[in-house]
């Protein structure tokens, strides 16, 4: 079906009950092919819960469109931009809508050229909102500015439950805000940070943080960070100390721990067990 016959078919009359999913994700539709589609979606009556467009070439031109229905709409739930190249001029248009719409639950800017600037935008509009539960950000050079800007906000606001960070260059510095977040936020339950490079240093910060008291991180995904022994040994510590953790989930795989950092891993996974009868599962 092509993007015209498909605008169409959304023209018809449907009734207004009716969910629709669109799923669209790597038809390279470009910046014209959103505006045609936007235009098909505003003009139906039946409630889109689901837009998936990612991998579509949209550029920040095409954002705004996106951000225009995003603005008006009364049902999205999940908006998918995955894998297109907005930047941080078409994060600032996404996130100007953000303020004006309370439907959307998820959030995928994923590999969008985003920088510092354009996530700094995302997350003012987060201060407000507590309907975005997951934020998808990975893939994207945000740096430790970028982290900063986002724990500033996520320290005490926002409703963010799923929050996606790998592969965003944030490094040791990024980690030790992200760090500084987890000792205040009382939301954040998985948090991914794959591949930032936080080596020792980043995971220390960390484990600094998991001897805070902090009932909602369950998952932590720290695979690909240049991880050795010591920051290994820190993370191990932190377990033990804290008895109450609520961490479920630890991965450090991929990354280049000894038999003594992985030993380490263990002996507090089993502690953890004894003492607090909790299974704690630790990939490395």
């Amino acid at each position: 079906m092509g993007l015209s016959e498909l605008v169409g078919r959304l023209a018809i009359p449907m009734e207004t009950k009716e969910f629709l999913e669109l799923h669209l994700n790597g038809n390279s539709i470009g910046d014209e092919g959103v505006r045609t589609l936007i235009s098909g979606l505003s003009s139906r009556k039946g409630k889109l819960a689901l837009l998936d467009i990612g991998n579509n070439s949209i550029t920040a031109k095409g954002a705004f469109h996106v951000a225009e229905f995003v603005k008006r709409t009364k049902s999205l739930v999940l908006l998918n931009l995955y894998m297109n190249d907005i930047g941080d001029e078409g994060a600032e248009k996404i996130a100007d809508s953000l303020k004006q719409n309370r439907t959307i639950k998820t959030l995928d800017l994923g590999g969008n050229n985003i920088h510092g600037e354009g996530i700094s935008k995302v997350a003012q509009a987060l201060k407000d909102n507590d309907t975005i539960t997951t934020l998808e950000i990975s893939y994207n050079p945000i740096g430790p500015e970028g982290a900063e800007a986002l724990s500033e906000v996520l320290k005490f606001h926002g409703n963010v439950k799923n929050l996606k960070l790998g592969w965003c260059k944030i490094g040791p510095k990024g980690a030790e805000f992200i760090a500084e977040t987890l000792k205040y936020n009382t939301t954040i339950s998985v948090l991914d940070l794959r591949g930032n490079g936080l080596r020792d240093e980043g995971a220390t910060c960390l484990a600094r943080s998991l001897k805070v008291v902090n009932e909602a991180l369950t998952s932590l995904d720290l695979g690909f960070n240049e991880i050795r022994d010591p920051g290994a040994f820190a993370i191990a510590q932190a377990l033990k100390a804290n008895g109450d953790i609520a961490v479920t989930s630890l991965n450090l795989a991929n990354n280049f721990l000894t038999k003594f950092g992985q030993s380490a891993l263990t002996d507090a996974r089993d502690h953890v067990h004894e003492m607090c009868e909790r299974e704690v599962c630790i990939s490395y």
